[in-house]
């Protein structure tokens, strides 16, 4: 069974959606037979060199008349597109029409291949003042076309599932909810807790809170202290100037491999993040810490947090840390153990195999 997965940007450029697909074609490939192709559709394409793992193709211009034209004389070469909707990596104001008129011509194409697709994310919101609340229409014209005009949906959030689900005109009985997996790897064993080094690791990006790194950097080593972390480990922004918070070893370690920063958080014992809990499930840095069975410390104080996590349970808030003992390790091993089952539900092998399901469905 041959598959074509369209998508902003392919591995090596850096792009989580990339990473996404490219790991899930892997699985479908090894575990499904199911082949998968790549096209390379966004605004930020980056051309690759030499021979890649998977066949990439690209179009030659954004265009309605492009895409139609690619698909119309390849129908026969593939048994299921799938499309990874992200509306600003087809159009830098997020509002790529040419997409959506392309996606609703190939639903009426006879012989066209089932069409599935994965919602990471919808449209953008801001004051009166953004872009973003005066493109908000438009971005939801978008989204409402590409979902009517497909045969399957799935995304990442049950509130993303909801909105789709109450769009008019849907031929998609369902919303497939499932949160990302790591693209970082996923050990097959993890050591002790206790074992590991007492160190947190903290990404550079993915700040939801609005803060400067260099904040970040001090509320995760406030953090830290509390539970005798010694050492702090920055993953990207090696090159911004960042000052090491009092009392703590400041490790910088730019950019890495998938493989090197597996092997790291394997070693560790917590990690930090100011992404918005209320996104977790479209956090591939969330994914990553949760694979590695990492104590998450978090910020954002919600009412309830989404996809059945909970707080003190499987992740820490930082306001809620005074009440934790700094040497309770049977607790905090416990909640290693809690969020690290918690992600199996949605691995890289549960995703894949919902993926498969859905293609064999439509087939």
């Amino acid at each position: 069974m041959n598959v074509l997965q369209i998508l902003p940007r392919v591995p090596p450029a850096v792009c989580g959606i990339g990473d996404y697909s490219w790991n899930l074609a892997r699985q479908l490939r090894d575990v499904h037979d199911i082949h998968c192709s790549f096209l390379a559709a966004g605004t930020g394409t980056v051309e690759t060199a030499g021979e890649t793992e998977f066949p990439v193709f690209r179009l030659s211009e954004l265009s309605t008349s492009e895409l139609v034209k690619f698909l119309e004389y390849r129908r026969k070469d593939f048994d299921a597109v799938i499309l990874h909707m992200s509306t600003y990596g087809y159009q830098k104001r997020g509002v790529p029409l040419w997409l959506a008129s392309a996606w609703r011509q190939l639903s009426q194409m006879k012989e066209a291949p089932p069409r599935i697709t994965m919602f990471h994310e919808l449209y953008a919101s801001g004051p009166m003042s953004s872009s973003a609340f005066w493109l908000q229409p438009l971005q939801k014209r978008v989204l409402r076309d590409v979902a009517c005009a497909s045969n399957a949906l799935r995304t990442n959030r049950q509130p993303y599932a909801d909105w789709l689900q109450h769009l008019p005109g849907l031929k998609a009985p369902e919303v497939v909810v499932m949160p990302v997996y790591s693209n970082f790897g996923e050990p097959a064993e993890l050591p002790r807790w206790e074992d590991r080094e007492p160190a947190m690791v903290l990404f550079a990006w993915g700040i939801h809170s609005g803060e400067s790194l260099q904040t970040v950097l001090r509320k995760a080593a406030d953090c830290g202290h509390h539970f005798g972390i010694q050492r702090l480990h920055l993953i990207g922004g090696k090159e911004l100037l960042l000052e090491a918070p009092p009392g703590i070893e400041l490790v910088r370690h730019g950019f890495m491999q998938a493989e090197a920063v597996s092997g790291l958080f394997s070693s560790c014992r917590m990690a930090y993040t100011a992404y918005s809990p209320e996104h977790f499930g479209k956090s591939t840095l969330m994914a990553a810490f949760a694979a590695h069975g990492l104590v998450v410390v978090t910020q954002g104080k919600t009412p309830f947090l989404p996809d059945g996590l909970q707080d003190g349970v499987h992740v820490l808030n930082e306001s809620s840390l005074g009440a934790i003992s700094s040497g309770d390790t049977r607790h905090l091993a416990a909640i290693s153990k809690a969020v690290h089952q918690w992600y199996q539900e949605h691995s890289l092998s549960k995703n894949a195999r919902s993926y498969a399901d859905q293609i064999r469905t439509l087939v």
